[in-house]
Formats: C-alpha cells, sequence, structure tokens
C-alpha cells in the first residue's frame, strides 16, 4: 500500500465506526491488516467480529442484554486501537517522514533502561551544582558545559522515548510518572515528559495515556499543569468522534472541569488559542506597516537628534518634545501604541521577528523546540556567566517572550562582538523592566497572571515549531482546531455558564471570528433573556457572513426591543440595499438621515437608492447636497456624472467625468465618457475613450468586454443600434490585439 493509501484507509475505517457502521468497518479492517501478515492482528479482528455476531444474535432473539451498549463501546474502541496499531505499523515500515525515521532509529540509539534513566535525571539537577564548584575551586575550565551536555543527553532520551512510543509498556509509564511525580527531576525535564506525552497522543491514541495527561492538569507544579492543559484541549479535539465511547476518559474529564481554577484556565487557553489566528495578521502589520513607516521616520528623527546633541540641555534626561511630534505627525506612534497594546494583551507580536532565528544547530534537535528557557543550556550558560547577570534575570521576568524565543535572543547575542552584544543586552533588560513593573501593578493577579504566561508562551513555542521547524508537515497540527474547541464534545462538558460563553463569545466578535461568535451567541441566544444588543451582534455576524436576510430578521428584532437606535436604522438598511430591497432600504436611510441629517455616508446612500429605484432627480438633489458640502468628492462627481448620464444630462455627465479624470483617472471615466461619445454618434472619440478604458484595464481585453456589457442595456436605452455595438466592439477588438 502507498502512503496516501494507508492514511485514507485509516480515515475511511475512523469514519465508519464513527458513523456506527461497525460491520463494514470491520471488514476494511481486516483487508487493512491482511497485507502485514501479523498473525495477531488478524485473529484480534475475527474475534472481534465472533464477539459483534453474538452480541447480534442475542438482541435480535430478544434476550434482554443490560451490558449491551457496554459491549457495544468496548467493539468500537477495540476496532479503534487495532486501527491505530495497523496504521503506526504500516508507517514504521514505509514511511520517510521525520516522525518514523526518528521511530526506527530510537532503539539503536540509547544504551541507558529507563530506571537508569529516571537515576541519572534525578541526578541532573545536582550534577550541574557540583560542576560550577569544580569549575571555581579546582579551576577545571568546561566541566560545567560537560555535565550540561551530559544532561541534555539524558533530557533528549527522555523526550524521545516518550514521543516515539505508541502503546506505552510499564517500562514507558513507569518512566513518565516517576520523572513527572519526582521531587528531585527538573521542572524542565517534567516539561519535556508532557510535550513528548502530547505530540505522541496527537499522532497515535491512547486511553491509558490519555487519562495520565489529564492526571498532569492538576500538578502542583504550574508549568507543568499549564503545559498539559495545552496539550490536552487540541488532542480532545483531535478525536472528538470517538471519545464519547471511552467513560474512563469522560468521568475523568467531569471530575477534572468540576475544578473552578482549572475552568478559569481552560477557558483562558482556549482564549489564547484564538489569538493565534491572528498572529499571521500581526507579523504582516509589522513587516509591511510599521517598520516600512519606522525607516521613513529614522532619518528625519537621527538629524533632529544630531542637531540637539550640538545644544547644551540643562537636563540631560529630558527627552526632546519634537521627537514625539516627529512619530506622531508620521502616523507611527499610533502603529507603536496598537503594537503594544497588543503585546499587553499578550499577542504573539515576535513570531516574524525570531522566525529568522530559528537556524542555529541548537534548533535541528526536535526537543529544545519544547524546552523551557535554561540559562545552564551548553549553548547559552556563558552568556550569563561572562555578561551581566541582571540579563538573566530580565530574560526570566519577561513574560511576553516565549522560550525559543528566548533561546534566540541568547544565540544571536552569543554571536555579537562584545560592545554590541552589552548594547542589546541593555536594551532588552529595559524593556524587561517595563513589563515587569507593568505585571506587578495588581498583585492581587498575580498567580493568574502567572498560570496565563506559562500557557501563553508555551503555545507561541507550540506556533514556531508547526510552523518553522523544517519537517513541520510531517506532525498533525493542533491549531487546526483553534476556533473549533466550543463545537467540540468536551467542551459541554465543561459547563460554562452563559456569562462565560458570552466572554468567549465577545472575544471571538471583538477579533473578527464572526462565525465562531455567531455559534456561541446562538447558543446564548437559547439559554438567556433576549436583549436588542445580542439581536444586534448576531445580526451583525450573520451580515459579515454574508447571510444577508438572516442579519436582518435579527436587526428587526433588535429595533423591536429598542427602537429609534441610530447604529441598528442604518444596518437595517444597508442589508435592505445588499439584499436589492431599495425601497425598503431607501426608508431606513432616511430615517437615518432624520437623526443626522448632515451625515454625507447617509445623503449618499439615499442618493444610491434614487438612483437604484430610477428616481434620477431625487438622486441628483442628494449627490449635489454631498458634493456641496464635499466640493472635492471625487466619488461622487463619479456619481453625479452616471446619474446625469441616465437621466439623459449628457453635457452634465461629461463636466463631472472630467473633473473626475483630473483628479485621478479611472477606467471607468473612460468607458463612460465613450458611452457618452458613442450616442453623440462620434465614433472616433468612443473609440479613443474605450481604448484608454482598455489600458487601464490592465490590457485585459476579456475583463474590459464583461465590463461593458454590463451597461450594454443603457446604450441600447440611449438609441445605439445592437449592430452599431457588434461592430465597435469588432473594431475596437481588431485596434488592441
Amino acid at each position: 500500500m502507498t502512503l496516501s493509501e494507508i492514511k485514507s484507509t485509516y480515515l475511511l475505517i475512523c469514519q465508519l465506526l464513527e458513523n456506527k457502521q461497525l460491520k463494514e468497518a470491520l471488514q476494511k479492517l481486516q483487508n487493512f491488516a491482511a497485507p502485514l501478515l501479523i498473525w495477531e492482528k488478524t485473529e484480534d479482528i475475527h474475534q472481534l467480529e465472533a464477539n459483534y455476531r453474538t452480541m447480534l444474535n442475542y438482541s435480535f432473539e430478544g434476550i434482554k442484554d443490560p451490558e449491551q451498549d457496554k459491549l457495544y463501546n468496548s467493539l468500537i474502541t477495540k476496532a479503534y486501537k487495532i486501527a491505530e496499531e495497523i496504521k503506526e505499523e504500516f508507517l514504521v515500515r514505509n514511511s520517510n517522514d521525520f516522525v518514523f525515521s526518528q521511530k526506527r532509529y530510537l532503539p539503536y540509539t540509547y544504551k541507558n533502561t529507563s530506571s537508569d534513566l529516571i537515576n541519572e535525571l534525578e541526578s541532573a539537577p545536582a550534577n550541574i551544582n557540583l560542576s560550577v564548584l569544580v569549575e571555581e575551586s579546582l579551576n577545571s575550565p568546561g566541566k560545567r558545559k560537560e555535565y550540561a551536555i551530559h544532561n541534555e543527553t539524558l533530557s533528549n532520551q527522555l523526550f524521545k522515548t516518550l514521543w516515539l512510543k505508541s502503546n506505552y509498556s510499564f517500562e514507558e509509564t513507569n518512566l513518565i510518572e516517576k520523572v513527572v511525580n519526582s521531587t528531585v527531576v527538573s521542572s524542565n525535564d517534567k516539561c519535556l515528559a508532557i510535550s513528548a506525552l502530547t505530540l505522541s497522543l496527537m499522532r497515535f491514541f491512547n486511553e491509558k495515556e490519555l487519562l495520565l495527561l489529564i492526571e498532569y492538569c492538576t500538578h502542583n507544579d504550574d508549568s507543568v499543569a499549564q503545559r498539559a492543559l495545552v496539550g490536552l484541549l487540541p488532542i480532545l479535539a483531535h478525536y472528538d468522534k470517538r471519545l464519547p465511547h471511552y467513560p474512563a476518559i469522560k468521568n475523568r474529564l467531569v471530575m477534572l472541569f468540576d475544578n473552578n481554577t482549572i475552568k478559569k484556565h481552560v477557558k483562558l487557553i482556549l482564549l489564547q488559542y484564538a489569538r493565534t489566528n491572528e498572529t499571521e495578521k500581526i507579523s504582516k502589520k509589522l513587516k509591511e506597516e510599521i517598520l516600512p513607516e519606522m525607516m521613513k521616520v529614522a532619518p528625519k528623527l537621527k538629524d533632529k537628534i544630531d542637531l540637539d546633541s550640538l545644544m547644551k540641555n540643562d537636563d540631560p534626561d529630558e527627552k526632546n518634545p519634537e521627537w514625539q511630534e516627529i512619530l506622531e505627525n508620521s502616523g507611527i506612534a499610533d502603529k507603536l501604541k496598537e503594537f503594544s497594546d497588543l503585546q499587553l494583551e499578550g499577542s504573539d507580536v515576535y513570531m516574524s521577528t525570531f522566525a529568522m532565528l530559528k537556524n542555529y544547530p541548537f534548533f535541528n534537535e526536535i526537543y529544545n523546540w519544547f524546552k523551557p528557557f535554561d540559562a545552564t543550556q551548553s549553548d547559552i550558560y556563558e552568556l550569563f556567566e561572562k555578561e551581566n547577570p541582571s540579563l538573566l534575570t530580565a530574560m526570566l521576568n519577561n513574560g511576553y517572550m516565549c522560550n525559543s524565543d528566548r533561546y534566540s535572543f541568547c544565540l544571536s547575542l552569543m554571536q555579537m562582538p562584545i560592545a554590541q552584544r552589552e548594547t542589546m543586552s541593555r536594551a532588552f533588560k529595559m524593556e524587561a523592566d517595563q513589563m515587569k513593573e507593568i505585571q506587578q501593578d495588581d498583585e492581587i493577579l498575580a498567580k493568574t497572571k502567572r498560570t496565563e504566561i506559562i500557557s501563553n508562551a508555551y503555545i507561541q513555542d507550540l506556533y514556531r515549531f508547526y510552523n518553522l521547524f523544517p519537517s513541520k508537515n510531517d506532525f498533525e497540527k493542533p491549531f487546526q482546531y483553534s476556533l473549533q474547541f466550543h463545537n467540540c464534545w468536551f467542551f459541554t462538558l465543561i459547563h460554562f455558564n452563559n456569562e462565560e460563553i458570552t466572554q468567549i463569545a465577545e472575544y471571538f466578535f471583538s477579533k473578527d471570528f464572526y462565525g465562531e461568535a455567531l455559534e456561541l451567541f446562538l447558543a446564548i441566544e437559547k439559554q438567556t433573556e433576549k436583549t436588542h444588543d445580542l439581536y444586534q451582534k448576531i445580526g451583525y455576524c450573520y451580515q459579515k457572513t454574508s447571510d444577508y436576510k438572516l442579519a436582518l430578521s435579527n436587526y428587526l428584532q433588535a429595533e423591536i426591543i429598542s427602537p429609534n437606535q441610530k447604529w441598528t436604522i442604518r444596518k437595517i438598511a444597508y442589508v435592505y440595499k445588499m439584499l436589492k430591497d431599495y425601497k425598503n432600504a431607501l426608508t431606513y436611510y432616511l430615517k437615518a438621515e432624520e437623526m443626522q441629517p448632515d451625515n454625507q455616508s447617509i445623503q449618499t446612500q439615499i442618493g444610491n437608492c434614487y438612483l437604484n429605484l430610477l428616481q434620477y432627480e431625487e438622486a441628483l438633489a442628494y449627490y449635489f447636497k454631498v458634493e456641496y458640502a464635499s466640493p472635492e468628492n471625487v466619488k461622487i462627481w463619479r456619481a453625479i456624472a452616471w446619474t446625469s448620464f441616465l437621466s439623459n444630462k449628457i453635457e452634465q455627465a461629461k463636466k463631472f467625468l472630467n473633473k473626475a479624470i483630473q483628479s485621478k483617472e479611472e477606467w471607468t471615466d473612460y468607458l463612460h465618457l465613450g458611452h457618452i461619445a458613442f450616442i453623440q454618434k462620434n465614433k472616433k472619440e468612443a473609440i479613443s475613450n474605450y481604448q484608454k478604458a482598455f489600458v487601464l484595464t490592465e490590457n485585459d481585453l476579456t475583463t474590459f468586454i464583461e465590463l461593458f456589457n454590463q451597461d450594454y442595456p443603457y446604450l441600447i436605452e440611449k438609441g445605439i443600434d445592437a449592430m452599431d455595438i457588434a461592430i465597435l466592439m469588432d473594431y475596437l477588438r481588431y485596434s488592441v490585439e
């Protein structure tokens, strides 16, 4: 079987099991297992089928079996397990993906047994401390690095063992339990174990391992617990359809989510996952807007700074107010504030900055992408040994930089000359100190803030791994579920109240995730008293997802509850317009005008409604009203020109088209001038204008003809013969080809 056939067959079997088509699933399973020639698997499938036949016979012979549901669930889960094992065996034998290449190599990589590994991991923290003493007292340089490299090898073995094993044996289960529950093993190694378990579960479902991960969500080490929770949610989403068949998992999840503290953490992590959908947009904004603007401003700012340096200043710390003025006049100040606000909110503002710094050899080892920041890391420890120790404090206190980026920052510092390194260190420390002050503003929230920082940093670490790791495409991506957790089976077990669901919905709404916000608002609507605010938001979500009929229905409900609200009136008018019900749109725009008589946007829309209702004089009256108030409005000139053309005020149309062209020419201007020349029997001028319009459509003849044909009925109405139009268009084709 090819790799695509292996994966598609596995997915088909899972689909059949999800649809409770067990007989067909078992048949597919037999065919799936056959090429492997593994006798035990074939026997397991035959036994499953025999048990299922027996259950069916009992059922249809009228024999009541109180255990029937339990037995059926057991058959389903065993079928899933066999399908997982067959898929894994096929891929281990045939796949060149990074994961399975590593899996095949694992047995030949490490000599330590699990018990040896546990003992050495427990000794690792003491070894590092001892190495420092040895270096200092015996003048033995390099001892610390030697111990650090040894400990990192142990951590790597721990990670790969727990990641690459599929069905944990007693040995692996004992390993992770001893490590995570040890009072001596470092918190960093415990965190690595959790990440390895998470990656293993994303690849291969195992009930026992999932129960372990759920258990670690309540660990007394915040870093371990938060990492387990962050990993748990996408795993539950990934296996959403099969989980209801596992009562032990359901019972354990109910107990977990019954903990109010855990419940708060889960809600926060749901929002943090949702926030990752903005990362690409933030990176693009930084790259295309903020940095180019700063590059433009930099020369002006430099000139001002150089000039001021020639002048004596009574206060050496006083900042020149003109610097801020330069920033404000450029518009960059507002963008920097927006950037800062995003950073304080926890948004991933560093992704684009540090994406280029993931090519160090350090990141060749997969486990380093998941490793919490550790100043004793062999690649960077010298930085904290030789530089100002305050850099380490600053690094650890920076709650807005994930672990992966901290390593990137330190690795890049290691490559710099000493002077430049010191400058960068000081700048980083200043920013970290500012962030620390902000964090300390509310000590009451310190504990909550700490767990929030841990989970947010880990999610950003994961985001970097799944987007920047060279073999990233060989991994199941958890972020595909980042906006869908609320649709998963486990979400119902959390029992969020309406206020909590509203908070999640409002967050989605504020970030323009309108489809997801709508799903939650509709759930809230069924449970709470209807308010105009709720109907407005539901209506707006429908509007943003282009379902104008349902948007209108909800806006009208909002108007019934709270009539004469300007916002609602305008939205009703807008969706009527989008539904091409211009008569009702006009009614509501006129209502809006009564509330805001000087609003030019409303007046323009009234003119548009009149235009679509073929009431040209009324439309022109409103367009001229706007033109009087805003005499440089090019768009209104074009509206006046087109309406004048339709109402046979040809010279007036020509006048406003020429005004528009003088301001900024567009293809529509020349197209409409061509129409005017055509109906005035001036074919030469018509062709000239059509050719100019053609050029402005980027010489795309197909596009031009489509645009021309939209106006075809108006030309016929103005008395142009269809044959003349056909001849003129052919002439145009010859002239431009």
